[in-house]
């Protein structure tokens, strides 16, 4: 497995996984599938400072991917990015987001940030471990906070100082 820079022709499968998200779970709060226009903003969102990062197998497909974003717009806050990632549903519990989160955990040091935030379902359990495996601390709660499959969903939030 390798890990690079996401390109524009890897918008097809970037887009697969994250709306196999959007209809099968709370990892993420959109509620309709997202297209190509969709993500080739979120591409012009992440310029070099925040570049979007593929997992890519031995066969040349993504299995995953993920990026740190600013935490806020206010120039205060620019200490400190929120990071996102997204494994493909088949590929889970095979180390592929612990490998990703490090190398964004990384990424982030190498930049200057002091901190990253992640806000993640509190039903999202595997990401709450992963997250916190590697160090990342609960420092709050939001509850009833986002409305998805008919319920109320609450959000954890983590930090990691770096």
């Amino acid at each position: 497995m390798i890990i690079r820079k996401a390109t524009i022709s890897d918008i097809p499968q970037i887009l697969s996984i994250y709306n196999y998200e959007v209809l099968n779970s709370s990892s993420t709060f959109d509620t309709r599938p997202k297209s190509t226009e969709d993500f080739l903003k979120l591409f012009d969102m992440h310029s070099y400072k925040y570049p979007i990062y593929v997992v890519e197998d031995g066969t040349n497909s993504i299995i995953g991917y993920g990026y740190l974003s600013p935490f806020s717009d206010k120039e205060g806050y620019s200490i400190t990015v929120e990071d996102s990632i997204y494994i493909h549903h088949l590929h889970r519990g095979k180390g592929i987001g612990k490998m990703l989160l490090k190398f964004l955990i990384q990424k982030a040091r190498e930049k200057g940030f002091k901190n990253i935030i992640a806000k993640i379902c509190a039903e999202n359990q595997p990401s709450l471990n992963l997250h916190k495996s590697l160090g990342f601390v609960e420092v709050g709660k939001l509850y009833s906070v986002g409305y998805k499959f008919n319920r109320y969903l609450d959000v954890i939030i983590l930090q990691l100082n770096l």
